[in-house]
């Protein structure tokens, strides 16, 4: 049997074996320097929370992940079980990425034991949150067109046609230069809605890490 690793097809397979550990050690930062009880019952729920996930949730997801992944690299599945396969994954991960956007907000009022742990924290969430939310332009833009509503995004490098997905991840990762998409719009609220979300978090987490590294000079 050929493993077929052509990125047209497995693109996104090989995107969440990238995003997936950055989450995960992004969480484990979390737990193992935050081990003691704080004065903060808030911070020591989310502690206990993603301890739980390191310790019970995550052993079982990852075999599972890896499994769905090699079925979907390996099998001639048909497209429509394969894309909700594919999906599902995404839910994780997506799940996982607002469960530590939310933590990572918690920290800034309810401090960790580490300073230095929310600014490495923030390096290392910030490129997931940018490929995620690729992905999400992509993955939106590609379901609306499969059922016959048409696009909710524009390009000006594309016209009417679905654009690469990389023309998305250059999209989503302009947000990080200029306050627009680089020639990106969307054609709908719900688009407009999505862009307005991305960027609050994107904004959100950039301005998280310039005060965390502030605080982190004047110490």
């Amino acid at each position: 049997m050929k493993l077929d690793l052509g990125l047209n097809r497995n693109w996104e397979i090989l995107l969440i074996f990238f995003v997936l550990p950055l989450q995960v050690l992004s969480g484990d930062l979390f737990v193992l320097v935050n081990g003691k009880a704080t004065p903060y019952q808030l911070l020591n729920f989310s502690i206990r929370l993603l301890a739980f996930l390191r310790e019970h949730l995550v052993p079982v997801v990852a075999p599972v992940l890896v499994v769905v992944s090699f079925v979907c690299l390996c099998l001639p599945l048909p497209e429509k079980l394969r894309r909700r396969l594919i999906d599902l994954m995404y839910a994780f991960v997506v799940l996982r990425l607002l469960l530590l956007f939310c933590v990572l907000n918690l920290m800034i009022f309810l401090p960790p034991s580490d300073p230095i742990l929310l600014f490495v924290q923030l390096l290392l969430y910030l490129p997931c949150l940018l490929l995620v939310w690729g992905w999400i332009y992509w993955r939106v833009d590609t379901f609306f067109v499969e059922g016959g509503k048409g696009r909710i995004f524009s390009s000006s490098t594309s016209g009417r046609d679905i654009p690469p997905p990389f023309d998305y991840f250059i999209a989503s990762f302009s947000s990080l230069l200029t306050k627009t998409l680089d020639g990106f719009s969307a054609m709908t609220r719900f688009g407009r809605s999505l862009i307005f979300v991305h960027g609050f978090m994107m904004w959100d987490i950039m301005a998280l890490a310039l005060s965390r590294a502030i605080a982190l000079a004047a110490v």
